[in-house]
């Protein structure tokens, strides 16, 4: 009788600790912009924005990380690659100062993006100056408890008439942005349907054929932002309307291919970075090769995703200064 008393004593106390091992599983609570996430995430921009060792910077990139660089052809996959393709750059560097002119940052505790224009001035080791000023789109994921870069988007903006790359032309910086007061609405789906259903999105949405159907892409509210391949800072529903009329109103069709395409997310929170060509048909009967490329930031809102962090860019040839507008 006394071993049954204890079993039945005990018996509650199993059910009480499986019932906490289970509440242990269960995952963490979707936290918008948490102050320590923030601190982490603006503190490893800017050390990294000064940092000219490379076997420091590399530490801050994922295994997987993929980077679009500013210089043709500028595209880097994994660490080995980014290593090699900075390095040089980096070799070259006595010293660099910089100014964040904006910085805008958005994390929900297991992904990150951070939208910035930043000026640099750097000394070479031949005594040489330069003044740089790049737009940076990064995308983070949390690593254990590190953040880690899984896709960076450099550039410099297109100038539209000469197509000359502006090195250190006019910031135009409108500061951080003001967040809706529900920021990340889902609900979310598991991570394996946000990957399918953000490469439809670009799939599709990649190719809009008129203006209605593209802004179906971004929002849903005018807590967003696009740079886009020229110099424009784009921080509203309307303002990206306006932007994007004449240039929808100009072709018929348009074909979209991508030769490079990452993607990441947890349901709610989406990253993609890709290379495009693009081949449109003009109104005239025409047709327009582009060589683009785009990295997103995107949100869950009830069952579709849209883009609240844009980057657009072409990448820039090393000899020329010249945007590489075609392929």
């Amino acid at each position: 009788m006394g071993r049954l008393k204890r079993r039945a004593a005990i018996a509650p106390l199993v059910s009480c600790l499986a019932m906490l091992a289970s509440c242990a599983n269960v995952e963490k609570p979707i936290t918008f912009n948490a102050p320590a996430d923030l601190a982490a995430i603006k503190l490893i921009e800017t050390t990294m924005a000064t940092e000219t060792h490379m076997d420091k910077l590399i530490g801050y990139y994922a295994d997987d990380a993929t980077v679009l660089d500013i210089y043709a052809p500028g595209i880097y996959k994994g660490r080995d690659q980014i290593y090699a393709g900075f390095a040089p750059q980096m070799a070259a560097i006595q010293s660099i100062t910089h100014r964040v002119a904006e910085m805008s940052v958005t994390t929900n505790g297991n992904f990150a993006c951070a939208a910035s224009q930043i000026e640099f001035d750097a000394v070479f080791n031949d005594g040489k100056k330069m003044s740089l000023s790049v737009r940076q789109l990064d995308a983070f994921k949390k690593i254990g408890n590190e953040w880690k870069i899984v896709q960076q988007h450099i550039s410099l903006p297109i100038d539209p008439k000469s197509g000359a790359a502006i090195v250190d032309g006019p910031v135009n910086a409108r500061g951080e942005i003001a967040w809706s007061k529900d920021p990340l609405p889902g609900p979310a789906s598991t991570p394996e349907e946000a990957k399918a259903a953000i490469r439809t999105w670009m799939d599709v949405g990649g190719a809009s054929t008129s203006l209605d159907m593209l802004m179906g892409y971004y929002g849903p509210g005018d807590d967003i932002l696009v740079y886009d391949s020229f110099a424009s800072n784009l921080r509203s529903m309307k303002e990206v309307r306006a932007h994007y009329a004449a240039i929808m109103n100009s072709y018929t069709d348009i074909k979209l291919e991508m030769p490079n395409f990452v993607v990441d997310s947890d349901g709610v929170f989406g990253v993609q970075l890709d290379t495009q060509r693009i081949t449109l048909t003009m109104k005239d009967g025409s047709t327009q090769k582009l060589a683009l490329r785009q990295s997103d930031c995107m949100r869950k809102s009830g069952d579709k995703w849209y883009s609240f962090l844009e980057h657009l860019s072409f990448a820039v040839d090393p000899k020329t200064g010249q945007g590489v507008v075609s392929f």
